[in-house]
């Protein structure tokens, strides 16, 4: 599919039932990193993931590397495959998009799961080499050094558990396909504030951890939200421990209420 700025967005479809489920990745990742998710969903219902622009095999344009314009991306494939309501599954990075998108395209997104996504107010990058330079920004400058695409390795390295040798290996070598100016616009994008999108939805969400959440501050900050946490797992539960996350989301796609 091709956007209204000309970039082609790839994406997979298939399954059928109600409610569709939507699949957005993170950082650094692709759609392929859903597979055991797809799998295990489209026996029973409809199923979509897509690759970010500038990730996977869609399009690497100039700009547009942000929450906003990946929720857009979204809505545009979305609509074209004749999906709403769906339940919007988002993974780290890839949360953002996924809140902007069920925000600006409620009849879309009838409920949110977020995969160790983190939520923040505006979070100012501050200035290179002085001590306000935030966690985001000395990751950009990581990424800028001349080894920049060593250094991307060596992040996306410390995103797995001890236990997920292959998988991580498999991660880290479609990681540094994504162009460093690509990875550099998407961190920068994450300093948006993400809590006042949050704070704006409506829909059920479903909040999925591998580590203990601040359950109460989330609870002040969605309106209706259920907390799930893995075993054994890093930042890539959906990869290294799928059958636990494909429980928890099925458990909550259960819970939602008709409609």
């Amino acid at each position: 599919m091709t956007t209204d700025d000309g970039t082609g967005i790839h994406y997979r479809v298939s399954g059928r039932g109600a409610p569709a489920m939507v699949f957005v990745h993170g950082w650094c990742s692709n759609l392929t990193h859903w597979d055991a998710q797809v799998a295990h969903f489209e026996r029973m219902h409809r199923v979509l993931a897509i690759d970010r622009r500038g990730h996977g095999r869609s399009d690497t344009p100039a700009g547009g590397f942000t929450a906003k314009q990946h929720a857009l991306d979204l809505a545009r494939v979305v609509e074209r495959e004749r999906v709403a309501a769906a339940v919007v599954v988002g993974h780290a990075g890839g949360g953002p998009a996924t809140l902007a998108f069920a925000r600006a395209f409620p009849a879309l997104a009838r409920a949110v799961v977020l995969v160790e996504t983190r939520i923040n107010p505006r979070t100012p990058l501050g200035r290179r080499g002085t001590p306000e330079r935030s966690a985001l920004g000395r990751m950009i400058d990581q990424l800028d050094a001349d080894d920049g695409a060593e250094q991307l390795a060596a992040i996306y390295r410390t995103f797995f558990s001890a236990h997920a040798r292959p998988v991580a290996d498999r991660a880290v070598a479609e990681a540094v396909q994504v162009p460093l100016r690509v990875a550099r616009a998407e961190l920068a994008a994450l300093a948006i504030d993400s809590e006042a999108v949050a704070r704006a939805l409506t829909q059920p969400v479903c909040w999925l951890t591998a580590a203990a959440a601040d359950e109460e501050r989330l609870s002040g900050v969605f309106r209706d939200v259920q907390f799930g946490r893995v075993v054994g797992s890093g930042h890539f539960p959906h990869l290294e421990v799928p059958d636990q996350v494909n429980a928890m989301i099925e458990r909550f796609v259960a819970t939602l209420p008709p409609g």
